[in-house]
């Protein structure tokens, strides 16, 4: 069989608007989702990839013996994106769902669901990431829940000599 012209035509056509659909279609399943039962603006999903991201970042152990996701970081920022104006929560939880869906290209899951030393190393390479808008963005969301693990009752103790003025939830 020859190929001609319009055959590389009509399959490169065919390719970019596959492509459309499939980044469409994405963009459509992350786009302002409502928000989860008990949660005030974060999808159920959102909160759990939060919540794996805290956790990651900041694992049981040290003073206090406090996990990132044992302080529901996830729900603080729920809270703080409920009082926030929009577009930012729309497009924070689009940032959310994207780094979420990222590691099914190699582990065929979302982030949410990996081990947590899975979501250690990947979490560590995404802050290291050569990428300057996605190691920004991931930076983003871990200085959201530094904010939260700062405020946290009993981090606010073991921090409060430091800081005479004090400070809290």
């Amino acid at each position: 069989m020859r190929i001609t012209r319009r055959h590389l035509l009509a399959l490169t056509g065919a390719t970019t608007g596959a492509a459309a659909l499939g980044v469409g279609g994405l963009a459509l399943r992350w786009w302002d989702r409502p928000h989860g039962e008990g949660l005030l603006v974060l999808s159920q999903d959102e909160y759990e990839f939060l919540q794996a991201v805290a956790e990651a970042w900041m694992p049981r152990g040290g003073t206090p013996e406090l996990s990132g996701a044992d302080a529901n970081l996830g729900a603080y920022v729920d809270e703080l994106l409920f009082h926030v104006e929009q577009p930012t929560p729309t497009l924070l939880k689009a940032l959310f769902q994207g780094l979420d869906d990222k590691p099914y290209g190699g582990w065929f899951t979302p982030y949410r669901k990996l081990p947590l030393d899975d979501r250690t190393t990947l979490l560590r390479q995404w802050l290291d990431h050569p990428n300057a808008l996605f190691r920004g963005g991931v930076s983003g969301v871990v200085a959201i829940l530094g904010f939260g693990w700062t405020t946290h009752p009993d981090v606010a103790k073991v921090l409060a000599p430091w800081f005479g003025c004090g400070y809290g939830r």
